[in-house]
């Protein structure tokens, strides 16, 4: 998810109890901090956008990460305690920081990241550096306008501020489970309509929510010549909920010598290191050949990284 839906989630489990009502000092920065410490893998993105797609949300989302973050975290948060308190600062007459409860409550916020991450289509290696398997929850859009008010509702300061918290909180972690169900109802839906217009050798069907519109979605059905779009509209008539587009897009030919020649480039390696549903297409020219590769997932977006990358080989 978004950095927002990270930082309001740290900030809400603070609100919750998390913070000892008040008494666990830094409680609600440590928190939010924690909630956004696996995304320190977005400074991969300065060795060029395919090496960053092929980086991220990979190491720093793995189960080594995740133990030892909290550890760092906790470590940084007791350092700057200690120093505000030799600097006689404002704060520094309270208690000091619980090492105990601190990683506790860093570790907790850690791993309220790739539980979030795992919700979008963009996917989170939740197993590296053991597996680099993916794995993706297809149910919330890596921007949802509604979590935002959810939780942005529970952090406002009126009476009876706990009990509200914890109300908002629940009706987010309500959506969030509506949300799963219904991604897992679409798919099969999706999977059924796709089977009775005729495609065969399903291997695997993808529903993504549209921005702010929770209701409805694009689809995608891979099978083993191409994939095929579509739309997902909830309050459709039920003959009418999914809908395909009439050109496919073909996997293509990945064993021709223009491919695995264009293969050999870094940003082709790294692309298909996160690539989801990958093609590839060949161009002729007439001072050579042009391969693109990309990914059927994000066909529709302007031009970038994520839509694919394209290798021109010389005659």
């Amino acid at each position: 998810m978004d950095p927002v839906t990270h930082t309001l989630t740290g900030a809400v489990l603070a609100r919750a109890g998390l913070d000892r009502r008040g008494t666990l000092p830094l409680a609600a920065t440590t928190l939010i901090l924690a909630a956004n410490a696996p995304d320190i893998d977005i400074f991969a993105m300065f060795l060029g956008s395919y090496a960053g797609l092929a980086f991220r949300r990979g190491w720093t989302h793995g189960p080594v990460a995740l133990l030892l973050l909290p550890l760092a975290l906790t470590g940084l948060m007791l350092a700057w305690d200690r120093w505000v308190r030799r600097r006689g600062e404002r704060g520094a007459e309270r208690a000091p920081m619980d090492a105990g409860a601190t990683l506790l409550i860093a570790f907790i916020g850690v791993l309220s990241h790739p539980a979030l991450d795992w919700l979008n289509t963009y996917g989170i290696r939740l197993l590296l550096p053991f597996s680099g398997k993916w794995f993706y929850g297809d149910a919330v859009f890596i921007i949802d306008p509604w979590l935002w008010l959810l939780l942005a509702a529970a952090l406002i300061p009126w009476r009876r501020t706990r009990g509200r918290v914890r109300i908002f909180g629940a009706a987010a972690a309500a959506y969030v489970a509506a949300m799963i169900g219904a991604s897992t109802a679409a798919e099969s839906m999706t999977r059924r309509a796709a089977e009775s217009a005729g495609i065969t050798g399903i291997a695997e069907v993808m529903y993504q929510p549209a921005p702010a519109q929770p209701h409805e979605g694009s689809v995608i059905v891979a099978s083993r010549d191409a994939y095929t779009l579509g739309g997902f509209d909830w309050i459709a008539p039920a003959r009418n909920r999914v809908t395909f587009r009439r050109d496919t897009i073909p996997r293509g030919d990945w064993t021709t010598s223009e491919v695995r020649e264009a293969m050999t480039d870094p940003r082709v390696r790294d692309f298909l290191v996160w690539s989801r549903f990958p093609f590839v297409h060949v161009e002729r020219a007439s001072d050579g050949t042009a391969v693109f590769f990309g990914d059927a997932r994000f066909v529709d977006v302007p031009a970038g990284s994520l839509q694919g990358v394209r290798v021109v080989l010389r005659r």
